[in-house]
This record gives C-alpha cells, structure tokens and sequence, in this order.
C-alpha cells in the first residue's frame, strides 16, 4: 500500500511540475504578445492564458471556467450553473489507464495599494490581499480543492511582488499562523520562482506573474 501511495505522489508531481513549466511558458508568450493590460479582469487573464497555453501543442487537455464535478451535481441535488468552477484546468490520460492525472488552477488578481481603472472603478487592494487567502488558499485546505491536486496563481495588477507577499503574509499571520506564511522554498522552472505555503492539511504551491515589472 506505501508503494502505491508513493508511485501516485510521484506521478501526480510529475504531472504538476509539467503543468507549472507550461503556466510559465505561456507566461512568457503573452508578456512578448503586450496585448494584456492591468485593467483586464481575472477571468479574461486566465482565458487568454489558456488560450496561450493550447498554443503550446501539448497533449495536454487545457480549459478555462470548468465546472468542477461535485456529487451533488451528479445527483442533482446542485444545479451545473451553480457549480464551483475551476480558472485553469489540466487533463491527461494516463497511458494505457482509464483514469486522469488532473491539474486545478485557483486564479487571482492582485494588488500591492488601492487604484483606479481608467473607468474609474476603484480596486481594493487590501480585499484582494484578503480573497487570495480566503477565496484562494482555504479553498485547497477547507474548501471544494481540499482533496484535488492543483496550485495558486496570482495576477499582479498593481505594485511589486515583494511589498504584496509581505502584506499577504501579514494576513496570514493574523489569520492563520506565521507557520503557514509563502516562501520560497529554492525551487525554479524556467528561472521562475516557484513559492510554497506549508499547512497541516497540505502544501501549497504558488505562482506569481508580474505584468509590470
């Protein structure tokens, strides 16, 4: 049986660092392409990524907004168009195999101070901080990614990545435990860094894709 469990967690890491590197990859193509501006919203990043991402000629299946597949919707206790959904998704079959290695992207925008968008609208900085963890992390702890293989990917929209984990580990600290605070645990691909946050329930990986700096 602990032979098992350590093949499936070196498979499901392979699949997982193959998923970063090709996050990266399409990171770098779009910053070339200078089409995607700060004002854009999470979900337009994240599909233009995807789109970016099936450019790339993986054999990977790669969608955007997926309905993440519940029991309550399989008995329609949950209607589909109330599903959680899932920002990025990775799909692979596994040779010779029935089942699927699958990759779930937890996508957010975030900001180092509060700004304005050329509408006018007014972005919170301090709210998207506090979303990061409490619609983001605790969603792979608590949440409906508690027992699904995935990451954090976090747009910086405004400020330096510096000053934004500072203040996003303060949250942390005062939230949870300085224990469980993003760090960079000497890991990169594609000279990217590659952050991680240690919990009880799990570690969780985090990616940072700065459009401005």
């Amino acid at each position: 049986m602990a032979k098992n469990i350590n093949l499936i967690n070196k498979v499901n890491l392979s699949f997982e660092l193959k998923c970063l590197g090709l996050l990266i990859q399409s990171f770098s193509s779009v910053i070339k392409e200078n089409l995607l501006t700060i004002e854009w919203e999470e979900e337009s990043i994240s599909a233009h990524i995807v789109q970016h991402l099936r450019n790339l000629k993986s054999d990977f299946i790669i969608n955007y907004e997926v309905p993440l597949v519940e029991k309550d919707i399989y008995n329609a206790i949950k209607k589909v168009k109330n599903s959680n959904r899932i920002d990025i998704f990775f799909q692979k079959n596994q040779w010779r195999k029935v089942e699927y290695l699958e990759y779930h992207v937890e996508a957010k925008n975030i900001s180092s101070v509060e700004w304005r968008k050329s509408t006018g609208t007014k972005v919170n900085a301090s709210q998207q901080q506090t979303e990061y963890i409490t619609k983001g992390i605790e969603r792979f702890l608590t949440g409906h990614f508690k027992d699904k293989n995935g990451c954090m990917l976090a747009y910086i929209v405004n400020g330096k990545l510096d000053d934004l984990l500072l203040k996003i580990n303060n949250k942390i600290e005062l939230q949870k435990s300085n224990l469980e605070i993003i760090s960079f645990k000497e890991q990169l691909i594609n000279n990217h860094r590659i952050y991680e946050s240690c919990h009880s329930q799990r570690n969780i990986k985090h990616l940072f894709f700065d459009y401005l700096n």
